[in-house]
């Protein structure tokens, strides 16, 4: 059910905040007087933040199977920011400022490209057969709610997903023209305006 591995994340989040509060540290009284308040500033703590937490938190959201997994990662992943940067905002003015879609809309986006790998990009694979064999007997309702296929139907909704092209042949144009082991990259750019814009709406 994932709890491990959602735990696992918050643990590594909270330890990697140690290692940004000793650069940020050095940062503001390490410096001169002239150049302190420009390399401390809300802006280069929020850089040096981004590619420490954001992506480690983000990179494989897909596998959280319950919304409480995802709101707790998401919990632990803002308040590491608030402490980054010493600011007590709202969670979800800060996340909204900042360009930071919540994580329930990114592990969407992640399962929708998984949903294209699995039935434009790779289809040979077992995994891809296994799911596109699954997804037969969804409306029979038989299979958990965790479970992947249903999962990404759930996804579909949730960024109203289901007026995008699904097949190669009706693929955006950017994707269509990509090379084969770049297509699964660029149909995720594709999604993440999207993304964003679901998350300004909200």
């Amino acid at each position: 059910m994932m709890e491990v591995a959602m735990k696992h994340v918050c643990r590594k989040i909270n330890a990697v905040h140690q290692t940004v509060a000793a650069v940020a540290h050095s940062l503001r009284y390490n410096s001169s007087a002239t150049d302190r308040g420009i390399r401390s500033s809300p802006y280069v703590l929020f850089r040096i933040w981004q590619p420490c937490f954001l992506g480690f938190a983000t990179e494989n959201v897909r596998y959280l199977v319950t919304n409480a997994q995802i709101d707790m990662v998401e919990r632990t992943l803002i308040h590491s920011l608030q402490r980054t940067l010493h600011c007590l905002t709202s969670p979800h003015i800060t996340t909204i400022e900042l360009g930071i879609p919540p994580l329930i809309l990114q592990q969407a986006l992640q399962l929708v490209a998984l949903h294209f790998r699995y039935t434009v990009l790779h289809t040979n694979t077992i995994a891809s057969k296994l799911y596109n064999l699954r997804c037969k007997f969804c409306c029979s309702n038989a299979h958990p709610q965790h479970t992947i296929e249903n999962r990404i139907a759930k996804a579909f909704h949730i960024n109203d997903f289901q007026h995008l092209p699904w097949s190669s042949i009706h693929a955006p144009l950017t994707v269509t023209l990509a090379k084969p082991k770049n297509k699964g990259k660029s149909y995720t750019t594709f999604l993440k305006p999207i993304v964003s814009g679901c998350a300004k709406s909200d």
